[in-house]
């Protein structure tokens, strides 16, 4: 895999984190074993989550060749601002070099089940597809890829 691959992977691995996360807050059976601000602090901690899908989808359009100016625009900020805030995250500097893309990403790891952390990034690409397979609709028209994720790394 090449680095904005990796950075792409990463992206995909927060994003089924935060569908673990969410289908936690689904189900109304354990509620009454959780506190009073119980529902509130998971989905502050879903949050959490998604601000790690936005800014993994950030270092991956930079991968990609997106500028400073095409992501101020797309968050509707000047450049200036968006700079000073969402700076720190250009991991460009990687690109040649996918396990140090990797080995950025993995520590801060979202998921709930670790296989699609591994330290291998096309281990970890399997293990979101086999993630992905279990959650598609199979009632769906168009049978699903076999490879969902990494088919398209």
């Amino acid at each position: 895999m090449t680095g904005d691959q990796v950075a792409r992977l990463g992206l995909s691995n927060a994003a089924a984190a935060t569908v673990d996360r969410l289908l936690s807050i689904v189900s109304t059976i354990d509620d009454d074993r959780r506190d009073t601000t119980g529902l509130t602090r998971e989905a502050l901690d879903i949050l959490k989550t998604v601000n790690k899908v936005v800014a993994r989808a950030i270092m991956t359009d930079k991968m990609r060749g997106a500028t400073d100016e095409d992501l101020a625009d797309a968050f509707r900020m000047d450049v200036f601002s968006w700079a000073a805030r969402y700076g720190n995250l250009d991991i460009t500097h990687l690109a040649d070099d996918p396990q140090a893309v990797w080995a950025e990403l993995r520590p801060n790891c979202p998921a709930f089940i670790h296989d699609t952390c591994s330290e291998d990034p096309a281990t970890a690409a399997h293990a979101l597809d086999e993630w992905m397979l279990r959650h598609v609709d199979h009632r769906e028209v168009v049978p699903p890829s076999p490879h969902p994720v990494s088919a398209g790394l």
